[in-house]
């Protein structure tokens, strides 16, 4: 098993893909970090895996709560071996009835929480000799 005994941080997993991924991973004896806003949910797929699950709610535009987040993952596990960037929302209307607002709302959450979060970890990761980080884009349906 690839991933028996792999630390794996999987964010917006409450429903999905990264649900899906929670669900494999722990299949192949991975210890996993689940994350997304909402925390009811990830509660619901930790009750569905049988594997060593932490639940780590949080809103990945908040700064302060990746920090912490990335914080409270450490102190449990010590180490991060992949990272799975999965949280993100979509857009379904044509770009001329997009506001810019919600243009600039995708890209804080799809790009810059993507990035926040990945800058966080690799400093463990490298001091634990590498991982792994996976990317998962939404797809934005601009017709």
């Amino acid at each position: 098993m690839r991933f028996q005994d792999k630390t794996i941080w999987i964010t917006g997993a409450s429903s999905g893909i990264g649900e899906a991924l929670a669900y494999q991973f722990a299949a192949e004896g991975a210890k996993l970090i689940i994350s997304s806003r909402r925390e009811q949910e990830l509660q619901r797929v930790k009750d569905n895996i049988r594997s060593e699950c932490l639940v780590i709610p949080f809103d990945s535009k908040d700064f302060l709560a990746v920090e912490n987040a990335v914080t409270a993952v450490i102190e449990h596990y010590g180490k991060i071996d992949v990272l799975v960037n999965n949280a993100g929302i979509s857009q379904r209307s044509l770009a001329i009835d997009t506001q810019a607002l919600v243009d600039r709302e995708i890209m804080e959450i799809n790009y810059f929480a993507t990035i926040n979060l990945t800058k966080k970890v690799l400093p463990y990761m490298m001091q634990n000799g590498g991982g792994q980080i996976a990317v998962i884009s939404t797809r934005i349906s601009h017709k």
